[in-house]
């Protein structure tokens, strides 16, 4: 199968170190000590990551910050979110906010 160059493109309040974790191997297969780290963008203000993923799969993932579990991604209110999910296509770029941890 394939691979196709994937960009991750996160807004967040919180200035700490944020990676992306998700059911593929390259962001971690679920251990957040295996996540992709995002890197902060002066020009853009938000948190990128580019990563290389297999056209066609079915992806999920969440953000965390310091690569753990009890600082994952919440809700507006600090309530759980669901997974963020795409199935990955040429020229893929996956855009999203989180608004607390």
């Amino acid at each position: 199968m394939a691979n196709t160059r994937i960009e991750f493109l996160v807004k967040s309040p919180i200035k700490e170190e944020l990676y992306i974790v998700g059911n593929v191997p390259a962001l971690g297969d679920w251990n957040p000590a295996k996540g992709a780290k995002l890197s902060f963008c002066e020009e853009c203000g938000c948190y990128t990551a580019s990563k290389l993923l297999p056209i066609d799969s079915n992806v999920e993932f969440k953000v965390v910050a310091g690569k753990s579990w009890e600082h994952v991604e919440k809700g507006t209110w600090g309530e759980e979110v669901a997974n963020h999910a795409f199935v990955v296509a040429k020229g893929t770029k996956v855009e999203i906010e989180v608004f607390n941890f």
